[in-house]
């Protein structure tokens, strides 16, 4: 009998161990995930800035860039996350969306003849707010509470 507790509480603190490593690689991986992603954000951010816009393949290369940009955000969207981090589920969701948005809307002013100013607007607003949200799902993955917290939610209402 008194060789019972100690066993049953080893197998109880082995259980936890194993249930909880599942958690972790989890966690880890979702964590390995966004570094990629921020770190291709880097990189498309480098790329864009870095087109040449008097040449004549500057609208393509744009074009192309957005469309990356729009993939590596889609992904981003379709992670799992983990419950620590579930605030960001949403967020990520709404970034992928409203990138979806903006790139349609980029090829959709730079395709038309002549150059559709409104859409360009448009796309620049859903471009902001997929990004804006970015941001918010960084400073949660630091730690961070967002400054503007209901932020995301409040410009749905004024949406292009």
């Amino acid at each position: 009998m008194k060789y019972r507790i100690p066993y049953l509480l080893s197998v109880i603190l082995i259980l936890t161990f194993l249930t909880g490593c599942g958690t972790d690689k989890e966690l880890e991986e979702y964590k390995a995930n966004m570094e990629i992603f921020y770190a291709d954000l880097s990189a498309y951010d480098t790329l864009i800035n870095s087109i040449d816009v008097s040449s004549e393949t500057s609208v393509s290369e744009l074009l192309t860039a957005l469309d990356g940009l729009e993939e590596r955000f889609t992904w981003m969207a379709s992670l799992a996350v983990p419950e620590e981090f579930a605030v960001n589920e949403s967020l990520a969701a709404q970034a992928g969306e409203y990138m979806t948005h903006a790139v349609t809307l980029f090829h959709q002013a730079y395709e038309s003849e002549p150059f559709d100013n409104a859409a360009a607007q448009a796309a620049h607003e859903y471009y902001e707010r997929a990004n804006k949200r970015a941001v918010y799902i960084l400073a949660v993955l630091h730690g961070e509470m967002p400054v503007e917290t209901e932020a995301p939610a409040d410009d749905e209402a004024s949406a292009p």
